[in-house]
């Protein structure tokens, strides 16, 4: 069912592009080379391809070469329009993560989506109103388009590990004293990028998201490179938050009918509590430009046998798990090299009563340096990027790993 309706959506979404074009869209890098018009209505198609060869440095026990070699990060295309009634649409589908999930019967990857976006927002009022998929407005870094920068992935703090990036639900939006202030709230599923694979859960409860945002001299983009090289320093500050109850409402309900809801680390979802405060920034001036983001997630599972728990007292516990931590970056735009160099550093602590660690540091706690170079031939939209990524810190009880480095290097079209 949930397929005939995402075709349904599609089907729709080109009926309309048969009177309409659209030419601007938040986050959307370059301009679409197909358009139709007609009087105010708008609409463009646009998409993206890239594709990259990636490497592992494998420890020295290790033999296993299945990652290393090319592979296909996107096959994208995008239907964006805005009508004269002050609606505006966006359908906008992953070619081949839909493949990838077909052939594996996993629907939800929230790294990598088959379906990024299929909302309607109606503008016409001071408090525009959206309906329908598509990113939550948290999260400074998970808004931000990883395609716009030197690297191939999102960090692991915002790249869906922790909170899903994506999921159905009504948004509310209103911007104050000329954009400088924005303010987000929203209501959703709670259940993610996996809303498509499962529906809702046996709880029937939504998960509250809100976010509020200054920025100046004016509104900024979900952009991080200064590709504009600003004479003038820009910055954006935020704080966001989130809370949903999943608590099962009878043991016949467990989340475990949804194997891949909880994540890599078994805190994406949960029978219980949860909620994720965080706050973020960006500084951009002269081609240089800075961001932090710090997010913090507050469990508390409704069993107290829960794994989460890590078989630890409640007098020790206190009936919470903790995770979070933070990602920080460096980025400057050389234009007359028509190049951007990137660093970026992470560190966080997936569940702060893992055990069995033999590290000095914290059980959960994991750190990633991170460094990008891109070359743009036409801006991102035609663009060769190299990223070079590696564990500063290594959790032995959560994300034991096999590698000592990674390097992808590939290359990028937007269109």
């Amino acid at each position: 069912m949930k397929k005939l309706l995402l075709f349904i959506i599609g089907g729709i979404t080109f009926s309309v592009a048969s009177r309409a074009q659209f030419s601007e869209f938040q986050n959307n890098i370059g301009t679409s080379p197909f358009t139709l018009s007609s009087d105010n209505n708008t609409f463009q198609i646009g998409g993206r391809v890239s594709f990259y060869y990636q490497n592992r440095f494998l420890k020295s026990n290790e033999d296993n070469l299945k990652h290393n070699g090319f592979d296909v990060k996107d096959a994208d295309l995008n239907f964006l329009g805005k009508t004269a009634n002050k609606f505006t649409y966006e359908f906008h589908l992953s070619v081949i993560d839909l493949a990838t999930a077909a052939a594996t019967g996993n629907t939800a990857n929230p790294a990598n989506p088959g379906i990024k976006a299929a909302y309607l927002q109606y503008t016409g009022f001071p408090v525009y109103i959206k309906f329908g998929y598509d990113k939550l407005p948290f999260s400074q870094g998970s808004l931000s388009e990883v395609y716009g920068t030197p690297m191939w992935s999102h960090a692991n703090l915002y790249g869906g590990d922790l909170f899903a990036r994506r999921d159905i639900g009504l948004t509310l939006q209103s911007r104050l004293w000329k954009n400088r202030i924005n303010l987000y709230g929203g209501i959703y599923s709670g259940m993610g990028e996996n809303f498509f694979e499962y529906g809702n859960d046996a709880s029937g409860r939504f998960e509250y998201v809100a976010r509020a945002e200054f920025c100046y001299p004016g509104k900024m983009k979900y952009h991080v490179i200064d590709e504009e090289n600003s004479p003038v320093l820009q910055f954006r500050v935020a704080a966001n938050a989130r809370y949903e109850d999943k608590t099962q409402p009878n043991a016949g309900n467990v989340l475990t009918s949804y194997p891949d809801m909880p994540g890599a680390y078994g805190i994406r979802m949960l029978n219980g509590k949860r909620g994720v405060y965080g706050g973020d920034a960006v500084v951009k001036y002269r081609g240089i430009s800075a961001t932090f983001e710090t997010d913090i997630v507050r469990m508390q599972p409704a069993s107290i046998n829960d794994p989460l728990y890590n078989t630890s007292s409640t007098t020790l516990n206190g009936k919470y798990v903790n995770a979070g931590g933070y990602c920080a970056g460096l980025n400057y735009n050389w234009e007359a090299l028509h190049s951007v160099f990137s660093v970026m550093y992470e560190d966080f602590n997936a569940n702060d009563l893992a055990v069995n660690s033999s590290s000095s540091h914290m059980s959960g706690e994991q750190a990633w340096l991170y460094l990008g170079y891109a070359y743009k031939v036409n801006g991102f939209n035609s663009v060769f990027k190299a990223e070079y990524y590696r564990p500063a810190i290594e959790s032995a009880s959560l994300n034991p790993l096999k590698y000592y480095g990674q390097i992808r290097i590939g290359y990028q079209v937007v269109f």
